[in-house]
């Protein structure tokens, strides 16, 4: 595409296939408080942060959450995950990271998912290609609040028309997009109805390389 020179990459369901251990791992904890929730209602939620998730989960359960018992069950859902968690990337998205990093596009990685988590990611071969990494635990408000984006986009000292998201969650598309920025979206996590808000819609990685490489 004509002057973009930036991809800001949102991590579950587009760089790691890391959503089933999540819905798992929020599932498994939050059972311990009697509070279930189904897989599209953590789906729909993918990017916040862990206690913005749990104020929603309580508020559509029209139940109150003491300080403690949030933290709690946010501190057994991240053991749990980090227990069962395994790093599988999605298809194709290491080829079309290695071509844009070739072509000197400026890549950044911006994620609600904590910094420990990142760095099992970055293992498999790809420490060398964000040149900027957002993690949950650099801001004040996650997805979708613009924060993220924002912030990342500033310390790559980059023009808000000349970066593209790639996001596969409702709440980093409107994240992406309250920052001013160009959204795609994959159809990795959710169906073409929840993602209406980016700018095109892919079904998969690989969609996205053809036409933003073409």
């Amino acid at each position: 595409m004509k002057n973009i020179n930036t991809v800001i990459f949102d991590m579950d369901g587009v760089i790691v296939d890391g959503m089933p251990y999540h819905i798992q791992s929020w599932k498994e904890a939050l059972s311990t408080i009697d509070m279930p929730v189904s897989d599209l209602e953590i789906y729909l939620l993918e990017g916040m942060t862990g206690r913005e998730t749990m104020e929603i989960f309580a508020s559509k359960s029209n139940r109150s959450l003491s300080d403690e018992t949030v933290e709690n069950v946010i501190r057994l859902k991240r053991k749990i995950f980090n227990d069962i968690f395994t790093v599988t990337l999605m298809k194709g998205v290491k080829d079309f990271l290695f071509e844009l990093k070739d072509r000197r596009y400026n890549l950044a990685l911006v994620t609600g998912t904590r910094l420990e988590v990142v760095k099992k990611v970055l293992q498999m071969g790809l420490n060398d290609i964000f040149k900027v990494i957002v993690t949950g635990e650099r801001v004040n408000k996650g997805k979708p609040d613009p924060e993220p984006y924002l912030k990342a986009v500033d310390e790559l000292g980059a023009r808000k028309e000349d970066c593209i998201v790639i996001e596969n969650a409702p709440a980093g598309i409107t994240s992406a997009k309250n920052a001013g920025l160009t959204c795609f979206a994959v159809q990795t996590s959710l169906p073409e109805e929840y993602l209406k808000d980016a700018d095109k819609i892919f079904q998969d990685i690989d969609g996205v390389s053809k036409f933003l490489l073409k």
